[in-house]
């Protein structure tokens, strides 16, 4: 039996040594973004949101421009997504496949706010926030990036049923 075991656990290695060189596969991403309004009108105002797009068709090259597939923003009370009417389509923009952050306008005519998230240049770090009011207030505030929440991973979940072979072989041997 203790030879079974030792097959068993060297299979397993294997296996979590095969899929984790494997390059990754290109999937649903999603991040966090927040900020503060740092001028005009609304300063010290927070806002924060919450995005999510495909990366499949990342080709690494130049300024890409992928649609996002859900967008929630939380700015002055209002709440914001992707069926609020918008000058152009949300998208996360990437540079060189370097994300430099998301680009987003929303006219102030409907709602008598409007707003622009404006992606960075080389990264995200001069990503920043515009806004313009009916009345003609306006200001700028930050951008700052996050990833959300991760989902477990496949080599992660290999190497907890490693620990949990390695756990039964442990127990049946004492």
């Amino acid at each position: 039996m203790n030879y079974l075991m030792k097959k068993i656990t060297l299979v397993a290695l294997l296996a979590t040594s095969v899929s984790m060189a494997m390059p990754a596969q290109a999937a649903i991403q999603s991040l966090q973004f927040a900020g503060q309004v740092e001028s005009g009108y609304y300063n010290g105002t927070s806002y924060q949101g919450q995005f999510s797009f495909d990366d499949a068709g990342l080709l690494a090259s130049g300024t890409e421009l992928l649609n996002l597939s859900t967008l929630n923003f939380n700015f002055g009370g209002s709440l914001f997504n992707l069926g609020t009417p918008a000058l152009a389509d949300a998208t996360a923009v990437f540079q060189d496949g370097v994300f430099t952050g998301l680009e987003w306008s929303v006219d102030s005519n409907s709602p008598a706010i409007g707003f622009s998230l404006i992606a960075g240049d080389a990264d995200t770090s001069d990503a920043f926030f515009a806004y313009d009011t009916a009345l003609g207030l306006s200001g700028t505030g930050s951008l700052a990036y996050a990833a959300a929440v991760p989902e477990p991973t496949q080599s992660g979940l290999i190497l907890a049923g490693l620990g949990l072979i390695g756990w039964i072989a442990a127990r049946r041997q004492s």
